[in-house]
């Protein structure tokens, strides 16, 4: 229910040396980047852009639209007339934000952080927050390191629309924990044909690209696996997946279809 003090319990539980922490906007919080810098760990997190209402809303105007800055600010949850005029310096911790961080009744805490914005079309931005020095770490090599989370999005997309982990037929908490152990071990079953199958669609010339449709593989394969529990003669499963694919069309994009759940009531369990 609290993904942020998850994240923070994350951090402080971490026992490796060299982490870097990536995350998208979800996570943007001064507090939960302040836990990981008091662990001398790193992170790397995608925020709201500057014309928005997030943490980088007081950033001082730039010259121009992409940049790679050092930010230095001072977090505070004083209202005086010092911090009210030079809101480039201060960020006012309201009584409603979480931050743990202020020591022996100090209300300023200074903070100081990289901004990289990054344009990722026409009139489009992207911007990140992060603790990487510029001498390790590149413009491009921030890039690369936000880019390498997308394949851990897609993978929870895939279990969640395409798997089913976003609904439950359990209603107990042990019957409901072990449905996602099952899907999970279906997921990374399925996932391990389809990626074997993946080199062998490069082959063939066509217009566009093509890749396997991953939620009819996964249908299809829960089929291979009743008919294999079943004693039948289970079909080619691999010829089945090849057979459904789709062509990658640069450019598209299609708006979520998000259902709304019911609740589950708990009447079943009155006797």
């Amino acid at each position: 229910m609290n993904e942020n003090g998850a994240f923070n319990t994350l951090v402080i539980r971490n026992k490796w040396d060299k982490s870097i922490f990536i995350g998208d906007r979800g996570f943007e919080s001064l507090n939960s980047f302040v836990y990981v810098m008091k662990a001398s760990k790193k992170f790397l997190v995608r925020v709201k852009d500057i014309n928005s209402n997030g943490i980088l809303s007081s950033l001082p105007k730039q010259d121009c639209d992409e940049f790679d800055i050092d930010y230095q600010f001072i977090a505070t949850t004083k209202q005086t007339n010092e911090v009210k005029a030079h809101k480039e310096i201060y960020k006012f911790m309201s009584t409603t934000s979480k931050f743990d961080h202020f020591e022996n009744d100090n209300p300023y805490y200074p903070i100081d952080m990289r901004i990289v914005r990054i344009k990722t079309g026409k009139d489009k931005y992207e911007c990140i927050i992060t603790n990487l020095d510029k001498d390790g770490f590149s413009t491009e090599d921030i890039k690369k390191l936000y880019k390498m989370r997308w394949g851990i999005e897609t993978s929870f997309r895939e279990l969640k629309y395409g798997v089913g982990l976003n609904g439950f037929h359990a209603k107990n908490r042990e019957s409901i924990k072990q449905e996602i152990y099952a899907k999970l071990l279906f997921y990374n079953f399925s996932e391990r044909i389809v990626r074997k199958m993946k080199p062998g669609l490069s082959k063939k010339e066509r217009k566009y690209a093509y890749a396997i449709n991953s939620t009819r593989a996964f249908h299809n394969i829960r089929i291979y696996l009743k008919k294999l529990k079943g004693g039948q003669k289970p079909p080619d499963i691999e010829t089945i997946i090849a057979n459904d694919i789709e062509p990658i069309r640069p450019g598209r994009s299609d708006h979520r279809k998000v259902r709304k759940q019911s609740p589950v009531y708990f009447i079943y369990r009155l006797q």
